[in-house]
């Protein structure tokens, strides 16, 4: 009986001593974000929407077009806090009129101000961007970019 009471002591002591350990992240309440964990975003966040124009840019600088693309409907977005925080967006992007030009970079041209292509010069792509951005670094980088045409 001694012994029975003995194990389970220990056995009780053990799993306070666990629940103790826990991260805060891991004892959070219920509703509450927990790091790691993905969450939906809305879509006209200000975050989502400085991540969709980093997105785009970085897009535009590694794209072998001769025309600049520009989202046009955010359709999901998601964040992840890791060592930083990752965004998970879907867009919709059509080319412009605006013409790339090797002299002004690609990050100096405002693609609010360019036209949407028409007719057989127009483009849409539905892309998957994974972002992360380490806003104590300052800085931003495309993880992951997944366009396919839209017809």
């Amino acid at each position: 009986m001694e012994r029975t009471s003995r194990a389970v002591m220990l056995g009780l002591s053990l799993a306070a001593f666990c629940l103790l350990l826990l991260t805060p992240d891991a004892r959070a309440r219920p509703g509450e974000f927990r790091t790691g964990q993905v969450r939906d975003l809305p879509l006209n966040d200000p975050q989502v929407q400085k991540a969709a124009q980093e997105a785009v840019a970085t897009y535009n600088m590694g794209s072998n077009s001769l025309y600049y693309f520009r989202d046009t409907h955010i359709l999901k977005a998601q964040c992840q806090l890791v060592a930083g925080i990752k965004y998970y967006l879907s867009l919709e992007m059509s080319s412009t009129a605006c013409r790339k030009n090797a002299m002004t970079g690609d990050r100096s041209v405002d693609l609010t101000i360019c036209p949407l292509a028409t007719g057989t010069e127009e483009e849409k792509l539905r892309c998957n961007f994974e972002i992360l951005v380490v806003p104590w670094q300052n800085s931003s980088q495309l993880l992951k970019n997944d366009c396919v045409p839209m017809y």
